[in-house]
Formats: C-alpha cells, structure tokens, sequence
C-alpha cells in the first residue's frame, strides 16, 4: 500500500552513507567514484520517498474534497507526515552545503 517515511529508515540508509563516505576514504579513486554514485542513490530514494509522501497527502486531501469516505485525522496525519519529511529533507540539505562550504573554505 503506501511505503511510509519512518526515522528509523532515514537513520539506516544514513548509516550506509556514512558507511560509503569512510570506503571511497580508504580505498582507490575509481571504488571512490561507485560511492559516489551510492551517495546519489541514497539521496535520491530520501528525494523520492518525500515526493511520494507529498502526492499521498494531496491525494488523501483530493478525496476527502470530492466527499469519499476518507477521515479527516487520516488526512491530516498524511499531511503532516509530508510535511515533517519535507523539513527533514531540507534541513539534511542545508547540513550538506554547509559541510561543502566549509571543505571548499579548507582547500582555499
């Protein structure tokens, strides 16, 4: 049915990019490239786990509109989890520039 965004998901596939962070750190240039593309993977199911939740609530939100047997805590509740997977999206985001800020400072 709906695949839901839990913290518990978030912290595992985190821990795998940690995880992929310390072996492109030790090992050769080209194993470091297939991390990074590890990297993008893990963020983008986080970008598309977000997407999904954003379009479950607008469709929860669009039935209970059209007067479907839809409660209205089950609405809410959707809207809210998009919303909180959205700020949680955001503020990894900002985590991430800033930490690229600040290696770009260090190189310069």
């Amino acid at each position: 049915m709906i695949e839901q965004i839990s913290s518990d998901d978030f912290v595992r596939q985190f821990g795998q990019l940690n995880n992929a962070g310390s072996s492109a750190q030790s090992n050769s240039a080209p194993q470091g490239v297939q991390s990074g593309g590890e990297f993008k993977e893990i963020l983008g199911n986080l970008i598309s786990d977000v997407d999904e939740a954003q379009k479950v609530a607008d469709l929860s939100l669009e039935s209970l509109a059209k007067g479907e047997n839809t409660s209205i805590q089950d609405v809410v509740m959707k809207m809210e989890e998009a919303d909180l997977s959205f700020k949680l999206m955001k503020e990894v985001r900002n985590k991430l520039l800033e930490a690229y800020k600040e290696i770009m400072q260090m190189q310069a």
